[in-house]
């Protein structure tokens, strides 16, 4: 469940001196406060929806917008006004750029180990393929590397999500005669994307 909507948090208070109440009539202060609208993602400030502006006047009690009242009084209050957003208002966009330059920057490191790894097969080594079947990916493991030879074993299960491969990554699950492959034919696959990923531990 995402948890989403709107808040608002007082940004100012202050007072206007000297202006003419259009309800009473009176020269007299107002006090004013300005409220500032956000919207949050699971209870997090993520950007600003706007402000609102209270006035008060301080003889007759009534209560104003800001459009509501005449030039004289916007006039004033422009030179009182709160001017900006707090910066955490912006907390939630900040951590998801944050969370967005990580996810590249993984996803770099993992590419560059992957062109290590197939350079110099490990035993132990598990690489996740596509399958034969559209749509559905499978993973096998480095069972013995013999010189130029490198011995696989394949998982006997296969899982139609690419990032899913670690849930039928199980050693009770490659149960399989061995398979041999030149390091180039390993190389080979991995360059046509059969081989998409590698994980060593």
């Amino acid at each position: 469940m995402i948890f989403y909507g709107r808040k608002a948090s007082r940004l100012k208070d202050g007072k206007i001196t000297n202006v003419t109440c259009p309800n009473c009539d009176t020269t007299t202060s107002m006090n004013y406060s300005i409220f500032g609208k956000y919207a949050y993602l699971y209870w997090i400030p993520t950007f600003p929806m706007g402000k609102e502006n209270i006035i008060e006047c301080n003889e007759c009690k009534t209560t104003f917008k800001l459009k509501e009242l005449p030039n004289q009084i916007k006039q004033k209050f422009e030179l009182e006004k709160q001017n900006g957003y707090p910066i955490w208002y912006f907390s939630g966009l900040f951590i998801i750029s944050l969370l967005i330059a990580l996810a590249f920057y993984l996803s770099s490191q993992n590419d560059k180990n992957n062109k290590i790894y197939i350079e110099d097969p490990q035993v132990g080594d598990v690489y996740s393929i596509t399958t034969e079947k559209n749509g559905y990916y499978s993973s096998l493991k480095i069972s013995e590397i013999k010189n130029d030879s490198v011995f696989v074993i394949f998982n006997d299960y296969e899982i139609d999500k690419r990032s899913k491969i670690y849930k039928i990554d199980k050693d009770q699950n490659y149960t399989s005669d061995s398979e041999g492959y030149t390091k180039s034919e390993l190389k080979d696959l991995f360059n046509k994307g059969i081989i998409y990923d590698i994980d060593r531990n």
